[in-house]
């Protein structure tokens, strides 16, 4: 008998170097976001910084893009 292949997940080391990415990332813009508040104070750069931060937050930790996805992974 013929058995049919499971779907397989990715790979954990794609998984763990886009986690990294993403801590990096947010790190990085933590930084950056600390720097312009002491330096500049504007509200505008602020509001910027923390909208790429949210979108990075959102699309990994909360998996929103699953949401659109024609698989169901339940």
């Amino acid at each position: 008998m013929s058995e049919r292949k499971k779907p397989t997940a990715a790979p954990k080391t794609s998984i763990y170097r886009t986690g990294y990415f993403v801590a990096i990332v947010l790190a990085v813009l933590t930084v950056v976001e600390f720097y312009i508040a002491l330096t500049f104070n504007n509200f505008a750069i602020m509001m910027l910084l923390g909208l790429v931060k949210a979108y990075f937050v959102v699309n990994y930790f909360m998996h929103i893009k699953s949401l659109w996805s024609e698989e169901e992974s339940h």
